[in-house]
């Protein structure tokens, strides 16, 4: 299974991988898959580890997320 972060843009989803990754934790970037609903141009990274604790990570650093899925 993945575990994916959602962000509104390419933008926002490299800012939080570089963010994520000078943290020491490991995140791929990708296309929101369609599966998960009409989100318009939303990325996603793709995270080893708790993808809840990893998205309050990030919006506590000022990086809006707009959910989190499991695929």
């Amino acid at each position: 299974m993945r575990q994916l972060i959602m962000l509104s843009s390419i933008t926002y989803a490299m800012k939080a991988r570089d963010y994520l990754m000078s943290q020491g934790i490991r995140a791929h970037l990708e296309r929101t898959p369609r599966e998960l609903g009409n989100l318009g141009c939303s990325y996603s990274l793709r995270v080893d580890g708790n993808k809840e604790r990893l998205a309050r990570m990030l919006s506590d650093a000022g990086i809006r997320v707009i959910g989190t899925a499991e695929i």
